[in-house]
């Protein structure tokens, strides 16, 4: 997406507006633009990676669960093998990674915004400023909100000042928490009606029936009522 926006910027001009909180991956996808616009207040980056490993082996004993991988190859297990912790050369590897991670952000900060690297580091290491402390640093070019942005947008693209433009907005808002509460309701009562068809008909079955999940998923597939939740459970008696 940096790419991306990079070339996009080279043809026409890109300007980024950051509300109240552009962290590690807004702005990252804000560094690419020709300019960035944030608020005083706005908490920006930070420049950094963040990274962990759970290591589950003291909650699989207490609970009597045992994993076993089979696996081919060194460094196979590094991330799949929670049940245990990291051997010495693993740990050297995942710190690695990250470390390469974050110098990869930082190099691309640097570039984005016309930086030495040494200069980068020293505002990089995964601090977090505020727009003001950001401006003074480099790493934002403007301080306001949306509507200096669009003022900057116009003066690069050689429109005047006090000509009308059209918004669009690109971004499908997020649904509310109604729309959710609905469409898992929705959900479920495609599946209470599904199944008790599946069992009515079942019922009229000659012979023994046996792997009766097995059956039931087979002929529920043909079924318009059937909702994507039979897939995970499904899925999960499978495993048993």
């Amino acid at each position: 997406m940096w790419r991306e926006i990079r070339l996009l910027a080279a043809s026409k001009p890109v300007i980024a507006s950051m509300s109240d909180v552009a962290a590690s991956g807004g702005y990252y996808m804000a560094m690419a633009a020709g300019t960035i616009v944030a608020e005083n207040l706005t908490l920006t980056g930070s420049i950094g990676v963040v990274t962990g490993r759970f290591s589950l082996e003291k909650l699989y004993e207490k609970i009597g669960f045992n994993k076993e991988i089979i696996s081919r190859g060194r460094f196979s297990e590094l991330r799949a093998a929670d049940q245990r912790t990291l051997r010495p050369d693993e740990a050297e590897l995942f710190a690695n990674s990250a470390q390469n991670t974050y110098k990869q952000f930082r190099d691309k900060a640097a570039f984005s915004r016309s930086m030495s690297i040494d200069e980068m580091e020293e505002v990089a290491q995964g601090r977090v400023w505020t727009g003001k402390d950001a401006a003074s640093h480099g790493l934002i070019d403007a301080i306001g909100g949306y509507s200096r942005a669009i003022a900057i947008a116009k003066q690069k693209a050689n429109i005047p000042p006090d000509t009308k433009v059209t918004l669009v907005e690109l971004s499908r808002p997020s649904p509310t928490l109604p729309e959710i509460l609905s469409g898992i309701g929705n959900s479920l009562v495609g599946v209470d009606r599904a199944v008790k068809e599946l069992l009515q008909d079942l019922t009229y079955s000659d012979g023994v029936q046996a792997r009766m999940d097995g059956i039931m998923f087979q002929r529920l597939e043909g079924y318009t009522n059937a909702s994507p939740i039979f897939s995970l459970i499904k899925d999960y008696l499978s495993s048993l």
